[in-house]
């Protein structure tokens, strides 16, 4: 899933300067969410795509979120049962249950802030 802002009708905005559905190829949009600000009259528009995993597949858009090109990418299983949203220093992992999040944090336990508050 990628995204881009603007007013709603309006058209989208990327951050950076970096188009992610040109990142995502054969992304269709799939919803319209009203930021949760309410002084701000801007809305998040989301695409999404679906393709058979393969080695590589979504280094491009890794490479832009790393290289903070402003773009907003969440990765997921087709079930929703886990998701990946990196960003430009870290990423969050949503797992399907605590034991699998214990065994992430523990197999990559060197991947983890030092910050006592994991931050």
């Amino acid at each position: 899933m990628t995204a881009g802002y603007g007013p709603s009708g309006k058209p989208i905005e990327f951050f950076g300067g970096c188009d992610p559905h040109a990142l995502n190829p054969g992304s269709e949009f799939w919803t319209t969410l009203r930021d949760e600000d309410p002084a701000r009259d801007t809305f998040v528009h989301l695409y999404v795509s679906e393709r058979p995993w393969e080695s590589g597949l979504i280094d491009p858009l890794l490479r832009a979120v790393a290289d903070d090109g402003g773009v907003d990418v969440i990765i997921t299983d087709t079930g929703l049962r886990r998701l990946y949203h990196p960003y430009d220093g870290g990423a969050d992992c949503i797992l399907e249950t605590t034991e699998e999040r214990d065994w992430l944090k523990a197999a990559h336990r060197d991947w983890l802030s030092g910050h006592p508050g994991g931050l």
